[in-house]
């Protein structure tokens, strides 16, 4: 351990325990398309044998037929006992989506005041093992009780949603100064090509072994790797018996120089929330978020019912589809948070106007893309309009979420828990589309995919404007508000004399003395 920076071990630890946790969505969300009844008026199938056919007539889609799957040849399960068809229709579908965002805002609001009484590797650990032990015991209550299904994709939403906001306060203690982004996205990688990743493997438990195999099976992995957190995790570097020489010096250096504590140390403070439920740079993030979610909630819980819906491609078939815009989507995030870093590092641009610049491109961006994707005529073209949304969206990552830890240095699991609960507006759309009637003429002529997807550019749109105007780079006074804490010494402010400039040259010179001296 002592060759290797420790930050690493950590930032890999997280990583491939997102990647599981968000795999789990995606399985669930591939069963429950896999599984699900479907009524429309015109079924397009994706087959082998032709591109497209088209049968006019109020059609049972959620039946299995005999055709060939495009891209999974010989499926053994389908149509037989290892299957499953269920009595959950268009809207019941939509509302297990629904309810698991509701869940989410709910825990995104309480992560905040959850972070300022236990450390936040403690409650990544209680997310992802309850995260793990939910989705062993879904497949049986799938087949029991809708309404069971609906409360456990509540509670899974709250406990699933607190773990973002703990690796962001993590984080703060763990990254080095300047690499705020590239830390922060790396570590969250899981999070976006899971779901590429999810869907080759899901697809053929649904065609080769069993409809609930998928969530057996990446639930029983998280369990394991979340044993494995639990015995190499810390919540600073400052508690880390592995941590290396050189690390702890600069560790201790930056803090130095930083003038406050090291991290998110908000347990054991009087968190500022009237300041921070009251802030405008808070709020740009919040509606940033929420234009996040809306994208996540389209795309990875709604869209392979719309391929299944419009297109009648099978749940197995629609997950391969969406490796291309996921993959897109982590190659984005990751490449625009180094460039990011590598401009503010260098002086050439402020660290509010990259934020802008990134966040306000990415959303407008993926606004059009998904317009786009309503009146293209193929379904390969929806593909590849999708693909660029979510290159769009990647470009938003260090924007709104890597902001959050420009805010504040102590409180940034509570900026966090606030910004995240943008969730509620994914709650909002998948509510929304839950309630429009499954076949167009019983709702005057509407589609419901078109009233789900301009919902979703306007939400683009506007968080756009929003940011632009709102959204801050720098540290809130609030944010290094020293509170109530009579076991630390009260904190110095930074030396008003020296401008942000001069504080990166002093801080550099000391850092070049200290790599000169090891």
């Amino acid at each position: 351990m002592a060759n290797i920076s420790y930050r690493y071990v950590i930032l890999f630890l997280v990583t491939i325990a997102f990647t599981f946790m968000f795999s789990l969505r995606s399985a669930f969300i591939m069963t429950l398309t896999h599984t699900t009844h479907l009524q429309k008026e015109t079924t397009n199938t994706l087959c082998s044998n032709s591109n497209v056919t088209e049968n006019v007539g109020v059609e049972e889609i959620g039946v299995r037929d005999n055709t060939e799957s495009s891209f999974y040849h010989g499926c053994t399960a389908y149509n037989s006992s290892r299957d499953y068809v269920s009595d959950f229709g268009w809207t019941i579908s939509v509302m297990f989506y629904s309810v698991y965002y509701l869940g989410m805002g709910i825990g995104y609001i309480a992560a905040g005041s959850i972070l300022s009484k236990i450390a936040a590797h403690h409650v990544l650990l209680g997310g992802w093992y309850t995260s793990a032990l939910l989705h062993l015991l879904l497949p049986y209550v799938f087949t029991k009780s809708g309404e069971a299904v609906m409360l456990m994709r509540l509670i899974t939403g709250f406990c699933e949603s607190v773990v973002q906001p703990a690796f962001v306060a993590l984080a703060k203690s763990w990254v080095y100064k300047g690499e705020e982004s590239t830390y922060l996205s790396i570590g969250l990688m899981g999070s976006f090509c899971s779901p590429a990743l999810a869907s080759v493997f899901v697809g053929a438990c649904l065609c080769y072994v069993s409809w609930n195999s998928g969530l057996y099976i990446i639930g029983s992995i998280l369990l394991v790797w979340t044993l494995l957190w639990h015995l190499f995790s810390y919540d600073s570097p400052f508690d880390c018996p592995h941590i290396a020489d050189t690390d702890l010096k600069r560790y201790r250096l930056e803090q130095k120089l930083d003038s406050h504590d090291k991290g998110n140390k908000a347990k054991g403070r009087n968190v500022p929330w009237r300041q921070i439920l009251t802030s405008k740079p808070v709020w740009a993030i919040w509606i940033a978020n929420a234009n996040k979610n809306c994208n996540l909630a389209a795309v990875s819980s709604l869209i392979p019912l719309f391929f299944k819906d419009v297109y009648g491609i099978r749940a197995a078939d629609s997950g391969l589809l969406m490796i291309a815009p996921f993959v897109i989507n982590t190659v984005f995030v990751l490449g625009s948070s180094l460039i990011s870093d590598r401009i503010i590092k260098s002086g050439t641009l402020s660290t509010t106007t990259v934020r802008k610049i990134m966040q306000c491109t990415g959303a407008a961006g993926e606004a059009v893309c998904m317009i786009s994707t309503l009146y293209v005529p193929d379904w390969r073209l929806s593909v590849l309009c999708l693909t660029l949304a979510q290159a769009m969206a990647g470009l938003c990552f260090p924007g709104f979420a890597s902001n959050i830890t420009d805010l504040t240095p102590h409180f940034s699991g509570a900026v966090a828990g606030v910004s995240f609960a943008g969730t509620f507006m994914a709650f909002v759309i998948t509510g929304i589309a839950s309630l429009i009637p499954e076949n167009n003429e019983a709702s005057g002529g509407v589609d419901k995919w078109t009233v789900v997807f301009w919902i979703n550019a306007g939400i683009a749109a506007l968080s756009s404007v929003f940011y632009l105007i709102f959204a801050s780079g720098e540290v809130q006074p609030w944010g290094l508000e020293e509170v109530a804490d009579e076991e630390k010494e009260p904190l110095k402010p930074m030396n008003p004399s020296l401008n942000f400039d001069q504080r990166e040259v002093r801080k550099e010179d000391l850092l070049e003395k200290l790599r000169r001296q090891n």
